[in-house]
């Protein structure tokens, strides 16, 4: 039997639900937090060693240009739900957005 590989998520936000989850994601046993995204490289610096992930940046887009990344969850504040997820689906990645998706429906 072939073994899958674990997807590789990278989870954008350091706050309250960014930490959940990165919990959430560990505990699916499938899935590998394989970078964090905060609104400054060292406040991604700090989250990323705090939770032990070895990758982290600044800006959000560096991550979705990187192959290896499948899925991005986005625990940012609200007003930065829309940009982000349309900036991941473009960059062909999987999304898992906290509500809402977006402030408008335009």
């Amino acid at each position: 039997m072939r073994r899958k590989r674990k997807l590789r998520a990278a989870i954008f936000g350091t706050g309250f639900v960014g930490r959940l989850h990165v919990e959430g994601v560990r505990r699916l046993g499938t899935v590998e937090v394989a970078a964090i995204a905060a609104s400054g490289p060292a406040k991604a610096r700090r989250f990323a060693d705090e939770v032990g992930v070895n990758r982290s940046s600044g800006d959000y887009r560096e991550l979705l240009s990187e192959p290896a990344i499948d899925a991005v969850h986005i625990c940012t504040p609200n007003v930065l739900h829309f940009p982000m997820a349309k900036a991941a689906m473009e960059a062909s990645k999987h999304v898992l957005c906290e509500k809402p998706l977006a402030l408008t429906v335009a």
